[in-house]
C-alpha cells in the first residue's frame, strides 16, 4: 500500500510542469488587447481568484516589461507583457487540465481583453 502511494504521489508531481517549463513548450492560446499590460493583469488576477476559489491561491508577479498570472502548482499560467498597441497574452496549462477549467480560465482572459 505504501508503494502504490508513493508511486502515485510520485506520478502526480512528475505531471506538474514550472513555469518556465510550460514558456518552453509555448502558449498553449494566445490573445492580444489595446488594454496596458498592467490592466489585463490585474483583470486576470481578480477574474481566476473569483473562479478558482475552490482551487487555491492565485498569484502575480513582474515578467519582463509585464505580469505573469499564475494558479496554485501552475495549472495555469499567463504571461500579459507590453506591446505597441498595448498588451499581449500568452495562455499556458498543464497538460491534462479538463476542458471545462480551460474554458473558464480563457474566458475570464477574453472578458479583460
Amino acid at each position: 500500500m505504501k508503494k502504490t502511494l508513493l508511486v502515485l504521489i510520485l506520478l502526480g508531481l512528475a505531471g506538474c510542469s514550472s513555469i518556465s517549463e510550460l514558456r518552453t513548450r509555448g502558449p498553449d492560446q494566445t490573445f492580444e488587447s489595446q488594454k496596458s499590460a498592467k490592466a489585463v493583469s490585474e483583470c486576470i488576477l481578480f477574474g481566476w481568484q473569483k473562479m478558482n476559489i475552490r482551487y487555491g491561491v492565485i498569484n502575480i508577479q513582474p515578467y519582463g516589461d509585464g505580469f505573469t498570472v499564475f494558479s496554485a502548482e501552475n495549472i495555469e499560467v499567463a504571461d500579459i507583457t507590453t506591446t505597441a498597441s498595448g498588451s499581449s497574452i500568452k495562455f499556458y496549462e498543464q497538460a491534462g487540465t479538463l476542458q471545462y477549467r480551460t474554458n473558464l480560465s480563457t474566458g475570464v482572459i477574453k472578458s479583460c481583453i
